[in-house]
């Protein structure tokens, strides 16, 4: 009953392999998450990283992203 109460209205929003255009936004907005929540003074990205971040194909879609960004900023 519940599922069909929720499914009223279906949104579908495309992948972020779909958004190349989102990715480096999407980056930069974690990037200074991660920064202000562990401490670190990053400001940005080198194109070549931006790049490799648009070829990348994201299976895991934004939460992958979310996690990549986390595990860099970490270990930096």
């Amino acid at each position: 009953d519940l599922y069909f109460r929720l499914n009223v209205i279906q949104i579908r929003t495309p992948p972020l392999r779909e958004r190349p255009g989102d990715i480096e936004l999407l980056a930069l907005e974690f990037l200074n998450k991660f920064c202000q929540k562990l401490k670190k003074d990053l400001k940005g990205f080198e194109d070549e990283a931006l790049e490799k971040l648009r070829a990348h194909a994201w299976p895991g879609n934004v939460r992958e992203l979310e996690n990549s960004i986390e595990r860099a900023v970490a270990l930096e």
